[in-house]
């Protein structure tokens, strides 16, 4: 852990921090959750953990018409929000670039026909198999607004007429181009864009549910804190490939299938990362009962956020952050954590989440929803506390004991007249 090293990836963090690209994917799928969580729960409603719930609810197909809509067009959604968030990066109008990413996106998608006749959108590609698509569609069409923008091309209009209207002739050009430019590949030259780029990308969301992938999310996730390096900036890289995951386990069990992937935020926060990273929701419960007053006033002061997955005060006031002695069970629990859930998932013991909860709930609620109220989860979260639990302990108790003498001295230190203090 030297100091270049930190210095390199405290570095590498702030150079993809800054990437507007990766920055305005990453607002494109936050700017999504609020409609994925409503869809969630239109799913979770619609089927019911508790029967009896359904006799007091509307009925199910109208709960799961409503899911299917939000999270059947979750790829539009997505689409317009990076756009949004790249125009504003770029200068470029965020109007005309949002409606233009949303035609480019539509523009490109093959009509399927319909069973009354005529020709309709597949919901497939305005699910979540379109997502990459949207994305690259928003990046597509703004960076082209930004190119005209910053070399003045364009129709100029003037005698005083609205802004509105100069700002619509000055994105006739562009529009133009992105519009034309997409028309030509997919209906002259047949060239499937969408589904081309699904194709490229399906290997990637398929490959991330692997155990090894698993892993190396949270090795790197370890691994960046104990450099004091936070790794939200690196880790974002992989939230579209979890809304990925999640939006099509969610379209699975809408259409009577089992979910399947693994690779989900869902997986990570109730089963792997329980009170955060390095499943710190163990080391708050242990540090309740040590012997050092430090580390006792820590656990008081860390266990309540913890038990809602924030653990900063845990991070930091213990520390466990660039501290070696407690390196080996904050990189360590995780791992053991992700095979014993990936084994349990994988094997059909526990149904994979397919529901988006709010993160900060109480680990056992966010498991029980997530997985649409599989008690096997809350088993499997149960076992992976204890797991947990007894990875950190003999860690713990070790640094407990060394800061308790270091107390001790102290105490005796500044009572010299009084032996037998401590």
């Amino acid at each position: 852990m030297t100091s270049p090293l930190r210095a390199r990836l405290q570095h590498a963090g702030e150079v993809l921090s800054k990437q507007p690209h990766l920055n305005s994917v990453r607002d494109g799928v936050v700017s999504s959750l609020p409609l994925i969580l409503l869809g969630s729960l239109f799913l979770l409603l619609g089927q019911p953990p508790f029967p009896a719930l359904a006799r007091v609810l509307p009925p199910a197909t109208l709960m799961l018409a409503a899911a299917r809509a939000l999270t059947g067009l979750i790829s539009i959604f997505v689409c317009a929000a990076t756009a949004l968030s790249l125009s504003k990066r770029r200068d470029a109008d965020p109007a005309a670039s949002v409606t233009v990413a949303l035609a480019v996106f539509l523009l490109a998608q093959h009509p399927a026909p319909l069973t009354a006749g005529g020709l309709g959108l597949p919901l497939v590609g305005l699910g979540a198999g379109g997502l990459f698509f949207g994305f690259i569609s928003a990046i597509f069409v703004v960076e082209t607004f930004a190119f005209f923008t910053r070399r003045q091309w364009g129709l100029k209009i003037g005698g005083g007429a609205p802004d509105v209207i100069v700002r619509s002739f000055a994105a006739l050009l562009p529009t133009v181009v992105c519009v034309l430019t997409v028309w030509l590949l997919v209906t002259v030259l047949g060239i499937d864009l969408a589904q081309g780029v699904a194709n490229l990308f399906r290997p990637l969301i398929r490959g991330s549910d692997a155990l090894p992938a698993l892993l190396v999310v949270v090795m790197i996730d370890s691994g960046l804190y104990m450099l004091g390096v936070h790794p939200f900036s690196v880790l974002s890289a992989a939230k579209p490939i979890w809304l990925a995951a999640l939006a099509e386990n969610m379209q699975a069990v809408l259409a009577g299938q089992p979910a399947t992937h693994l690779a989900t935020q869902e997986f990570f926060i109730w089963f792997t990362w329980q009170g955060g990273s390095g499943t710190t929701l163990a080391l708050a419960l242990l540090l309740l009962r040590a012997r050092s007053q430090q580390l006792r006033l820590v656990g008081r002061a860390g266990f309540l956020p913890a038990l809602f997955n924030i653990n900063e005060p845990l991070l930091f006031g213990t520390p466990v952050v660039m501290n070696g002695r407690l390196a080996p069970p904050f990189i360590a629990t995780p791992i053991v954590l992700v095979a014993i859930s990936w084994a349990a998932m994988k094997s059909g013991l526990v149904r994979p989440p397919y529901i988006e909860v709010v993160w900060t709930l109480p680990a056992p609620v966010g498991a029980y929803l997530s997985t649409g109220g599989d008690v096997r989860a809350l088993a499997l979260q149960m076992v992976n506390l204890l797991v947990a639990l007894a990875i950190w302990w003999p860690f713990v108790r070790r640094y407990d004991r060394t800061l308790l003498e270091g107390e001790r001295a102290a105490a005796r230190a500044a009572n010299p007249a009084e032996p037998g203090v401590g």
